[in-house]
């Protein structure tokens, strides 16, 4: 799958059928984001995985050796929030899929949660200190509300 427009070039690598039944909702939420954000430049790769290789990505990037629902990788080193959100995002369905029937979410809509939350980082945002994650969490909930998506964080 592909979104292609004057501010968007996404594609999207070895998707789930959830992809292709949720193309729209997925497209309009970035096209949202998109929007909200201000973003000049939208170029970005979403891959999926599966546990296993996402334990082995995990372990080789940012040495944890556990599996993670999602990881972001920005094309350059940066310092500070940007207007491109230009990069790399690969999911693990599998852990999407748990996470979303523990917490008693749809499952599309905490993949939308996670595109947006990894989108965020790909414009600069993260949450290793307290005042940063309050301030990604805020803005995370705030803008899913807003295409009707409630509070991932409750």
């Amino acid at each position: 799958m592909i979104i292609l427009n004057k501010a968007a070039s996404i594609e999207f690598f070895n998707y789930p059928k959830i992809v292709d039944d949720s193309k729209k909702q997925i497209e309009s939420a970035i096209n949202e984001f998109i929007k909200e954000y201000k973003i000049n430049k939208t170029k970005v790769d979403i891959s999926f995985c599966t546990k296993k290789q996402m334990r082995v990505l995990n372990a080789k990037f940012r040495n944890k050796n556990q599996v993670t629902n999602v990881l972001s990788f920005p094309d350059i080193e940066f310092h500070k929030v940007r207007t491109d959100c230009i990069g790399e995002i690969i999911i693990s369905m599998d852990v999407v899929k748990e996470e979303a029937k523990k917490s008693k979410k749809k499952e599309i809509d905490h993949l939308i949660h996670l595109l947006i939350h990894s989108m965020l980082h790909l414009l600069g945002y993260k949450h290793d200190k307290e005042n940063d994650a309050i301030l990604m969490e805020t803005k995370e909930i705030k803008f899913l509300s807003k295409i009707g998506i409630s509070n991932p964080y409750k």
